[in-house]
């Protein structure tokens, strides 16, 4: 990762933190659901956390933000490079060093600064200075020991006025939307059908894509706590598809993969978006340091050479956001609200790059994965799928499915799937799929100025409503778009169909990585922030998506319990499937003559 410093800080001289006023930021008394608390964590152990900075200019930030993401705007695609977003929004550099010299109060800590935050190694007994607190050793049964703090954990009140939170002393792991296992066979025969990528070409009318023609582009994934791939598992996949595919190089691989350690869900996100568009160069990225989306969205921001799309198949209750412990989100006052606004202004600066980020609505409905049993009286959008400044994408399944590829690949001859080529395109249901496609509004986001007309056509429908009260009319209202997301194939140690709403993340950034041929040919620049161009786009070409006008949202990947309530589908956006799937050859028209 590009950085500004790197600096080994030696302990001084000087009044220790440990004499200042300090504000205490969170109090951890038990471990949270599915962990079990172990002793005390070795004194020479490393701890890693991020320190988030405040920043200045965040108006600024985000009249910029629109003024570069809107198309028809004077300075639409002009994009910006780091050192010049940074100059608008890092904080003074008294205000930064005034951190830095409490770290060195310590004793020695490795600091990455990247001018509106900074990247900490240290060992505990280090750590646990700084923070007056203890850490202790977390055991899960699925899941690598985590060293994290116990006990009130505080700072300095002088040093504490300069930062919005820290991440990675508390939090604990997020868990990638699980990819569903469920087969359709076909009335009276005993195949099973599923997805291919010749399937969405077909129904989505996506050109070929000859392998590695568009190095100008690229694509990747992003994955959390040791969700890795087998490049073998891809490589058969290209063979069951009869899709060449360029592997994902060294290069193109951030983070510690382990090939040994395949998961479904990884091989689910890298082989769709691979062999969907195989032209692109694929990247695959694992965030497996101590934190979570912050984490991630610096190390994404400030690294030069990244995909300019990804997808991220991950998710959280919005208002959860400190920690999966819902009575975790206390840290520095900041609470989950205040977490959400800074991974915004972080998801503002990405755009201001040019990048483009596409992230699973969620499978849970519009109840959301923290209410499965539906038990509360409202609705929890996911995050950061309600984020104004990213791409959500809900799932369809396929309906009354035809089987008559003209040319089907090698799996679907003979292997005991049937693959599709067309059928009737609905959102998908938990009695099909095992899982509703997450969807709603948000509480901690307004309604943005490119959906408002949308959102206001969607509550004038006349479509039936959850109770008032149960969500925020005011509020983001997400998914933006969908795409199937049942009965997907991939390859992860043997055949199977999967589906979630992981499945139409990818395949949808896959789509976008496509699209950016077509807009660096005309404006020699990638798409970036997609969400002005894609509502403006739906307004004006009727014919550039699939509208999807039949499902729900109502139940969740547990079922349908009583309680449940959730969103339906109608003409036009709606927050289920958004504005429903892609044609893409329509869509490159659409920017041939209008971008």
């Amino acid at each position: 990762m590009r950085t500004i410093a790197l600096i080994a800080l030696i302990a001084v001289a000087a009044v220790t933190a440990s004499v200042q006023p300090r504000q205490t930021f969170f109090t951890r008394t038990s471990a949270p659901h599915g962990w079990q608390l172990g002793g005390a964590a070795p004194k020479d152990a490393k701890v890693g956390f991020m320190v988030a900075l405040k920043q200045r200019n965040l108006e600024a930030l985000e009249a910029l933000f629109w003024a570069v993401s809107t198309p028809g705007s004077s300075q639409y695609q002009n994009f910006m490079n780091a050192e010049q977003i940074l100059d608008l929004v890092a904080p003074e550099h008294k205000h930064h060093d005034a951190v830095i010299h409490w770290l060195r109060s310590a004793g020695h800590v490795d600091v990455r600064s990247t001018r509106d935050a900074l990247e900490v190694v240290t060992s505990v007994a280090v750590a646990e200075k700084l923070f007056e607190t203890q850490f202790r050793v977390f055991r899960h049964a699925d899941k690598k020991p985590l060293v994290r703090a116990f006990g009130p954990m505080s700072l300095p009140r002088s040093v504490a006025q300069y930062i919005d939170f820290v991440e990675g002393i508390t939090s604990f792991p997020i868990p990638h939307f699980s990819a569903k296992i469920k087969a359709t066979k076909l009335p009276g025969a005993g195949d099973t059908v599923a997805i291919v990528p010749q399937t969405l070409a077909r129904i989505y009318e996506i050109p070929a894509q000859t392998n590695g023609a568009h190095p100008e582009t690229s694509v990747g994934v992003i994955e959390f706590q040791g969700q890795c791939y087998s490049p073998d598992d891809s490589v058969n996949f290209s063979n069951d598809v009869d899709i060449t595919v360029t592997p994902v190089t060294a290069a193109h691989t951030i983070g510690p993969n382990d090939p040994t350690n395949p998961q479904i869900e990884a091989a689910l996100d890298i082989e769709m978006v691979a062999t969907v568009n195989p032209s692109a160069t694929a990247w695959f990225w694992l965030e497996d340091g101590q934190g979570w989306l912050y984490q991630y969205v610096n190390h994404y921001f400030n690294t030069a050479d990244v995909p300019q799309v990804v997808s991220i198949s991950y998710g959280w209750s919005e208002s959860d956001q400190c920690d999966i412990d819902p009575d975790e989100c206390q840290a520095l006052g900041v609470q989950s609200q205040g977490y959400v606004f800074r991974v915004n202004a972080e998801f503002q600066k990405i755009a201001l790059q040019g990048r483009s980020i596409l992230v699973a609505s969620g499978d849970s409905g519009a109840n959301g994965r923290t209410d499965p049993d539906c038990t509360l009286p409202y609705l929890k959008p996911d995050y950061p799928a309600a984020s104004p400044y990213i791409t959500a994408v809900g799932a369809t399944q396929l309906n009354n499915a035809q089987t008559s590829l003209p040319t089907p690949p090698p799996v679907c001859k003979g292997q005991g799937y049937a693959c599709a080529s067309g059928g009737t395109e609905v959102a998908v249901s938990y009695d099909v799929a095992n899982f509703a496609s997450g969807g709603g509004f948000a509480n901690y986001a307004a309604t943005p100025d490119y959906q408002k007309a949308a959102v206001q056509a969607y509550f004038n429908s006349g479509v039936a409503l959850p109770p008032a009260g149960y969500y925020n009319t005011t509020g983001r209202g997400y998914p933006d778009v969908a795409a199937i997301g049942n009965a997907v194939l991939i390859d992860q140690g043997g055949v199977e169909p999967v589906g979630g709403t992981s499945a139409s993340a990818p395949e949808w950034a896959a789509i976008v990585s496509i699209l950016n041929q077509y807009a660096i040919k005309k404006t020699t620049k990638p798409l970036g922030f997609l969400n002005p161009f894609i509502y403006q786009m739906a307004a004006a070409c009727t014919n550039c998506f699939h509208d999807i006008t039949v499902g729900d949202n109502i139940c969740t990947e547990d079922g349908c319990s009583p309680g449940c309530q959730g969103f339906k589908c109608t003409k036009g956006w709606d927050p289920v499937t958004g504005w429903g799937s892609p044609n893409v050859a329509n869509i490159i028209t659409y920017i041939n003559n209008n971008l």
